[in-house]
């Protein structure tokens, strides 16, 4: 008999009480999340949180929650993964589940009366959690803990787009216009613009006026990357604090490799002309532009490389000692 038969026969199989368990929770999800009408602003209008969510994933104007519609695949991936672990361990159901199953359902009660999405979405996180516990127990709730924290790129954050937005629009303004200066390059900064500083021959903003709007500022890139961090980490290293540091880096990473970005931009607006970097009237966004936000995924992923094989060296070395 092969190992792979016999890792298979010694597993316990799932009875139907567990199967219905699982169908249970599964149903009471879908119906909160996709089929209950829910909230979409003021007055009698009304749409399910799928439905809200769906408005942002599929949006073909704004990319930054596009991830989300990835988010039950790559959930149900790292379920299936669980699958050994989870069918040796027998359930256990505890009633600090079921508390905590009223106190999500009171929560997705008030959201639904005040119009609330977020507090919906915080109602389903902690009603998932709560039905894990009490159907199945704690071995079960911690086998499944990375997956259900995955459900929360789930969401969209829209109030972060005013807030956080807004502040990394001035931080990529500032740490690009540091580094130009540091060149050499003769550049000013108007609010959110860079513009090229006037010469003999050339007006302020002649070769380069660089709006450094929302969707430059790495907000479209950001919550993405922190998925992929978060995946990357989860199964590149084993130490919890080397994955939260991996995570971490996430953020950092993403402003570095949107200033990778924007320099581009720079630079091929200083070799090809505006029109070809950034985009023109009719076009607002050339192809190079496009194309140039491929490069934030490809810096961050190279950099995460780098500082989990820099943390596995450290690590081998204190061992060694």
């Amino acid at each position: 008999m092969s190992a792979t038969t016999a890792d298979t026969a010694g597993l316990r199989e799932m009875t139907s009480t567990e199967w219905w368990r699982w169908v249970a929770l599964l149903a009471g999800f879908v119906l909160l999340f996709a089929i209950q009408p829910y909230a979409a602003g003021y007055g009698d209008l009304r749409k399910s949180l799928l439905a809200i969510c769906s408005d942002a994933w599929f949006n073909p104007q704004d990319g930054t929650w596009q991830h989300g519609a990835l988010v039950p695949f790559v959930v149900g991936w790292l379920v299936w993964q669980k699958r050994r672990a989870l069918a040796e361990l027998k359930p256990q159901g505890e009633l600090a589940g079921a508390v905590i199953i009223v106190l999500a359902l009171c929560i997705y009660f008030v959201g639904f009366k005040a119009h609330n999405y977020y507090l919906g979405a915080a109602s389903l996180m902690l009603l998932t959690f709560g039905g894990v516990l009490w159907l199945f127990g704690r071995q079960v709730l911690m086998t499944l803990f990375f997956p259900w924290l995955m459900l929360a790129f789930l969401w969209p954050l829209r109030f972060l787009e005013d807030t956080l937005g807004f502040e990394l629009r001035f931080l990529m303004v500032r740490l690009c216009g540091m580094v130009i200066d540091f060149l050499g390059v003769p550049v000013l900064r108007d609010g959110t613009t860079l513009l090229s500083a006037p010469t003999d021959t050339l007006a302020a903003g002649e070769w380069l006026r660089l709006n450094i709007e929302g969707p430059c500022s790495g907000m479209r890139s950001l919550f993405a990357l922190m998925m992929v961090s978060a995946l990357f980490s989860y199964h590149r290293t084993k130490a919890l604090w080397q994955r939260l540091l991996l995570f971490a880096l996430s953020l950092p990473y993403a402003v570095i490799g949107n200033m990778v970005r924007i320099f581009m931009l720079i630079i091929g607006s200083a070799l090809f002309g505006q029109d070809f970097a950034v985009g023109d009237e009719e076009v607002e966004t050339s192809n190079f532009h496009f194309l140039s936000g491929i490069v934030v995924f490809l810096v961050a992923v190279f950099a995460l490389e780098g500082s989990a094989t820099l943390l596995k060296k450290w690590t081998a070395r204190r061992r060694s000692r």
